[in-house]
């Protein structure tokens, strides 16, 4: 190649490096992720949705300790443990650009009683409860302060031939609706009261002593429905004698009534009872009972209190 040529070349050369080095500063960057998130809480899961542009993946990080979470979806959905209580929500948002995280805050409010008892709009299998075998049973007297009568050990029902009943569940539902899963096929029941409604019961010496028995075959009624009423006042005819009766009036307190026959614990002559505490770990009410012989002309009239407390049942 002769000189000419030579610089030819080299022109061309240098062209075609300057024409590739221009055609690369002028390549557009690939740009960064952008995210924005929204946010719904009901009770205590919160749905998050991510609204993002130039992202491939997510790692949500919600602020509990739970491990993170990585996904596609730009739709999360996340259950707290802890109502009352605010987290701090970091999400990273990764694409061909980079990555990059945005972080918002969810506050949960604390549980009223009526989220505590049914477990909340979310729960919507419903909360159910049980009575707690692990807790002693107290017989009160139907006063208007419910006076100790005297104090059974925990598993009483066990001790007295009816540990079944301790396996009975009741299901309380956020709209209003109530259900009872009688797992061993019957009910916990006053013996009077199945004795004058002419109930199939087994019961021991024990439980008849104690005016107890387990009605059984035993279907419980369904489509019942059951109402939460703080700050209630009830009146309940009672007797102490058996031979004349009295009303007695218990004011402030919170209710529990139900639809049809439905009754929380105990099949008796009243299915109403009166919640005492409420709390996440444990539910304690006092039913009424009857315990007088069937052909007593106040057969029906309230004799004894029993202050039992119920568990939930996680589900």
């Amino acid at each position: 190649m002769n000189m000419n040529g030579l610089k030819m070349y080299m022109r061309l050369v240098s062209l075609f490096s300057l024409g590739a080095l221009f055609f690369s500063a002028c390549k557009p960057s690939t740009p960064a992720p952008t995210a924005t998130i929204t946010s719904n809480v009901l009770d205590n899961m919160v749905t998050f949705n991510v609204v993002s542009s130039n992202a491939t993946s997510y790692v949500w990080s919600f602020g509990d300790g739970d491990s993170s979470i990585v996904t596609t979806s730009t739709l999360m959905t996340h259950t707290y443990q802890n109502y009352g209580t605010t987290y701090s929500v970091n999400l990273k948002i990764m694409g061909p650009g980079g990555e990059v995280s945005v972080a918002t805050t969810i506050t949960l409010s604390a549980q009223t009683q009526m989220e505590i008892l049914t477990g909340g709009a979310s729960l919507t299998s419903g909360q159910a409860w049980r009575i707690s075998s692990a807790t002693p049973i107290i017989l009160a007297n139907p006063d208007s302060i419910l006076s100790v009568n005297q104090t059974y050990p925990a598993g009483f029902l066990t001790l007295l031939g009816l540990g079944k009943a301790y396996l009975d569940q009741y299901i309380f539902f956020s709209t209003g609706n109530y259900a009872i899963n009688n797992v061993s096929g019957g009910a916990l029941a006053g013996l009077s009261y199945c004795t004058v409604n002419k109930i199939p019961n087994v019961s021991t010496q024990s439980s008849a002593n104690a005016g107890l028995t387990y009605a059984t075959p035993f279907t419980p009624s369904i489509d019942l429905g059951f109402t939460f009423n703080p700050g209630s006042t009830l009146t309940v005819p009672v007797t102490t004698d058996g031979i004349t009766s009295t009303n007695v009036t218990y004011k402030n307190v919170t209710t529990l009534n139900f639809s049809k026959q439905g009754f929380l614990g105990l099949l008796d002559f009243r299915n109403g009872c009166i919640v005492r505490s409420l709390s996440t770990s444990q539910m304690t009410v006092a039913l009424f009972i009857s315990n007088l012989p069937s052909t007593s002309a106040m057969a029906g009239k309230i004799t004894n209190v029993l202050l039992v407390t119920f568990e939930p049942i996680t589900q």
